[in-house]
């Protein structure tokens, strides 16, 4: 289940105070963990799943420093972006110039999954002091929950 929090935002155009759906982290799984839940489903053990997930990213990096996109089915696709400084001279434009920024687009079923309603609801998250957030207050803690672009009427973010 996906917890989602009702944020108080002040809409920047009309000054109305509106609440919106954010993000709460509840915690963080570790390969360990992820590797003892695939492995209940599978043929393989947590050591050889755990094996898979060390050399991972290793080997992503490797077909990206080889100039390909790495595309994992029901999961997305791993590409890079380069930017530097332009230079006059052809001859300056160099990598020791260069800004390697490692881009990741989410596969269509993994987001449409995500978006499905029957996938997450609206849980009261309780705040700092151990009381719960429902008056909607902006004191919520215990995630990542938004920035100013992603408040409502801000022109950016998703909601």
């Amino acid at each position: 289940m996906i917890y989602l929090i009702k944020k108080k935002g002040i809409n920047p155009n009309t000054k109305e105070e509106l609440y919106y759906p954010r993000w709460t982290r509840q915690s963080t799984t570790h390969e360990t963990a992820l590797a003892k839940r695939m492995a209940r489903g599978s043929t393989f053990s947590v050591g050889e799943i755990n094996g898979v997930f060390n050399d991972f990213p290793q080997s992503i990096i490797d077909e990206l420093l080889n100039g390909n996109a790495v595309s994992i089915a029901g999961l997305g696709t791993f590409k890079l972006k380069v930017s530097g400084k332009s230079q006059k001279e052809k001859k300056d434009v160099t990598s020791a110039g260069a800004k390697i920024t490692v881009l990741f687009e989410p596969a269509a079923e993994l987001t449409s999954r995500l978006n499905d309603e029957r996938e997450f609801r609206f849980v009261e998250v309780p705040t700092e002091e151990g009381k719960q957030d429902a008056e909607g207050d902006d004191t919520t803690t215990g995630g990542d929950t938004t920035t100013d672009d992603d408040a409502p009427g801000a022109g950016g973010g998703n909601g």
